[in-house]
């Protein structure tokens, strides 16, 4: 008898309890996992244009641009217009500084955690597996 789960469904479930445990982790920070990993992108690339962001995260322009605008509105996050009309470079405010600063030991003791409860061998085949389905050209699979 062939296994009847999903494998995008049960990925998508354990993306989403691993979203919800890492965002209440982060609640003193005032940010949550995908703007942490947005703001800390920013830093990494220093001053990126939305482009470059939106490479640099995987995410399409539109939802990168709406993550934007709630950093803005957050004053985490400043645009300027770059060296044409075209496009915007992106940079941290101090607030923005501050509040990675802030999640970056509750982010830390939740990896800890996480890492100890799985053990080192569990947690390094979910990190290969993960990165073999995120690198593996699917297109050649034929639905």
């Amino acid at each position: 008898m062939t296994d009847l789960r999903c494998l995008c469904i049960e990925v998508r479930g354990a993306a989403q309890t691993l979203t919800r445990l890492y965002d209440k982790a982060l609640q003193p920070a005032g940010i949550t996992v995908t703007q942490l990993s947005q703001l800390n992108a920013v830093r990494q690339l220093q001053e990126p244009t939305v482009s470059q962001l939106a490479h640099a995260t995987g995410l399409d322009r539109s939802t990168l641009g709406r993550n934007i605008r709630l950093l803005e509105s957050m004053t985490l996050l400043t645009s300027q217009r770059g060296q044409d009309a075209r496009t915007r470079t992106l940079s941290l405010t101090k607030k923005g500084g501050a509040a990675l600063t802030r999640a970056a030991p509750l982010w830390a003791n939740l990896q800890s955690q996480l890492a100890q409860k799985l053990g080192t061998q569990k947690r390094e085949l979910l990190l290969e597996l993960m990165a073999e389905l995120a690198t593996t050209d699917l297109q050649e699979i034929n639905p």
